[in-house]
């Protein structure tokens, strides 16, 4: 299984995956300093991705993905694998940055993208 399935479509598996979990809290401090909140949500999910080399092709399809343009949407279902539960879990998520460095081939003038990585955060 793909660790990383975005709409259906299974990623390369990547270089470096990092999970991250976090709990949405409404709160702040009152006039003495403590605080005072209430958590909204448990356990939301964030995924980074790199990968050490992609082909120009490939990076161009995982970044279709997320742009209504090319059939993809802004809000995707990813099916990654979750640090808290250690099962794979589909939730609905967005894109947030994406970056690469390109390396130019001189063979044929083939681009390929170096360290090209993605952020994926629940909504």
């Amino acid at each position: 299984m793909a660790l990383i399935t975005i709409n259906g479509v299974a990623l390369k598996d990547p270089s470096t995956y990092s999970g991250q979990t976090s709990t949405l809290v409404d709160g702040g401090r009152n006039t003495e300093g403590f605080f005072i909140g209430d958590v909204i949500r448990y356990d939301m999910a964030k995924v980074e991705a790199s990968w050490k080399i992609l082909s120009d092709l490939e990076w161009s399809n995982i970044l279709k993905l997320f742009n209504p343009t090319y059939g993809g949407a802004f809000i995707v279902s990813v099916t990654f694998l979750d640090q808290v539960t250690n099962t794979y879990q589909t939730r609905e998520m967005y894109v947030s940055d994406r970056k690469s460095s390109i390396k130019v081939i001189k063979e044929g003038n083939k681009i390929y993208y170096q360290n090209p990585s993605l952020s994926l955060v629940e909504v």
